[in-house]
């Protein structure tokens, strides 16, 4: 008789683990979709920090370009930075799935020193220096406000590095890259692939 009743308690415990590893799976797969929805419902979008700039700039439908170059200069401010950012695919970046937190991007402006971090798909802009930072984008106030007067900021941007006119500069090491999804965002603005020897 025991047989019969440790076969039977057997029989139990793997039903009941059986239903505990199938809910487990369920509670995973639901927080892995909620997180999705959420993020894609927190997606930032920006109206372009020059509009008004362009706006007072234009006479009988002529653009005033230069005008707009040397005015974006002196009123650079972060969202001139944010709105370049999301247009090379920033929103595509993701905190660390390997503990390295989240993605920072820190740009070099004329000798200024501007700090970004995407924090759960929200962008934030600082004028600041970070220690901790993935990569650095350098370049001119001048160059990044051409960017955003130009037609396909990602085309731009490809032809500035291309021309030696901005520079990136990978500061975390490629894991740490990898894990927050900048490797792919690398390569389309450099059009190299990074050597992971």
């Amino acid at each position: 008789m025991p047989k019969k009743e440790d076969k039977k308690l057997k029989k139990s415990f793997s039903k009941i683990l059986i239903i505990v590893i199938a809910i487990i799976i369920l509670l995973i797969a639901i927080a892995f979709f909620s997180g999705i929805l959420k993020k894609s419902e927190e997606t930032q979008t920006l109206e372009n920090p020059l509009k008004e700039l362009i706006l007072a700039n234009t006479n009988q439908g002529k653009i005033n370009y230069e005008r707009i170059v040397e005015q974006g200069v002196l009123k650079f401010n972060e969202d001139y930075i944010n709105y370049i950012l999301i247009a090379l695919g920033v929103n595509n970046l993701h905190a660390s799935i390997l503990g390295y937190g989240n993605p920072q991007v820190s740009f070099i402006l004329d000798g200024e020193s501007w700090s970004s971090e995407v924090n759960d798909g929200k962008l934030a802009t600082k004028k600041i220096s970070s220690e901790k930072t993935d990569l650095i984008i350098s370049m001119t106030k001048e160059e990044a406000i051409r960017a955003l007067l130009s037609e396909n900021i990602e085309e731009f941007m490809k032809n500035s590095v291309k021309t030696g006119n901005t520079k990136i500069e990978m500061s975390a090491n490629l894991v740490e890259l990898g894990s927050k999804g900048y490797l792919q965002m690398y390569k389309e603005l450099t059009g190299k692939e990074v050597n992971t020897d």
